[in-house]
């Protein structure tokens, strides 16, 4: 393969997904290092590596699947899909054969590491599960992102597969804090995969997809939005009154919660008033970042004063 075919298929990679990827798998392990969990380098790489080669595999697939839709862009956004095999169509096999060989890469090293480093089993599960709604999130005869499912997939994935494999590889099992933060996770997952397909709702009309933002428009997604975001910072208040953590100061998470609550508050007015959905959606995703961060952060100075 040339050198130009190798640096396009690289541009296939949405680097901003994957450094999203590092944090919420990084906040998963530092949870459960925070709970009790014992850190082992060369399991938490290699669990690392797995979920990297199932993220990986959707890149591919997505741009795959998506062509006839990518074919629609007239300005490229940052968020957006990269467009390579519109402009290469010489690519697309190869980017469905690199896509596929991620995800057998994946799965199988969930298995060897499941027999030969005693991981639990639940690794397995999550990213075999997790490698079924990356590919068919736009694959047929599923194409969840068709039939108004793709935002579902996207919220389990982000908000409990991914750092739930962190947390699997430190913990070793789930248990009840894991299961409880997951909650919001999730509900920050959907408003990730809403805020990724609000700028190319016609885009993604024109191409057949039945997404909420399709279906719904602007402004009832970004109401949607606003009121996941007010859902995950009463669900963190509750918790802080009600569950009694040796771990880690809920409240904290609180206050960290505020940031992407704040960011739903802007782009739903924003968009009220007819502004640009382009850059609150950036906005929005951004905030879940900030929001990764903080909490990374937090988990540190809980581990590293223990």
């Amino acid at each position: 393969m040339s050198s130009s075919n190798t640096i396009n298929m690289l541009k296939i990679i949405r680097f901003h997904i994957v450094a999203g990827g590092v944090l919420a798998f990084s906040l998963g392990g530092l949870l459960a290092l925070a709970n009790g969990g014992s850190f082992n380098p060369a399991l938490f790489a290699l669990v690392y590596v797995v979920m990297l080669l199932g993220d990986l595999s959707s890149h591919y697939s997505n741009d795959y699947f998506d062509v006839e839709v990518d074919k629609h862009v007239e300005q490229k956004k940052f968020f957006a899909g990269s467009a390579i095999l519109v402009n290469h169509p010489n690519l697309r096999a190869l980017s469905k054969s690199v896509s596929v060989s991620l995800l057998v890469c994946a799965n199988v090293l969930a298995v060897k590491i499941f027999l030969f480093l005693g991981a639990p089993i639940e690794i397995f599960i999550v990213i075999l599960l997790a490698s079924l709604a990356g590919w068919f999130y736009s694959s047929p005869p599923l194409r969840l992102a068709s039939r108004g499912l793709g935002e579902v997939a996207v919220a389990c994935v982000t908000g409990f597969a991914i750092p739930g494999l962190g947390y699997l590889a430190v913990r070793g099992q789930f248990d009840p804090l894991f299961v409880f933060l997951a909650f919001p996770f999730v509900m920050y997952g959907f408003m990730l995969s809403l805020s990724l397909e609000a700028p190319d709702s016609e885009i993604d009309r024109k191409g057949g997809k039945r997404n909420l933002a399709v279906r719904k428009g602007a402004r009832n997604v970004f109401l949607l939005i606003l009121a996941l975001t007010a859902a995950s910072t009463l669900t963190f208040l509750v918790y802080s009154w009600l569950l009694a953590s040796t771990v880690l100061d809920i409240g904290v998470l609180t206050l960290f919660s505020i940031v992407p609550l704040t960011a739903a508050l802007v782009g739903f007015a924003g968009v009220l008033q007819k502004k640009s959905v382009n850059r609150f959606s950036a906005l929005n995703v951004a905030s879940l970042f900030v929001f990764n961060l903080l909490t990374v952060a937090y988990l540190l100075a809980i581990v590293s004063a223990a």
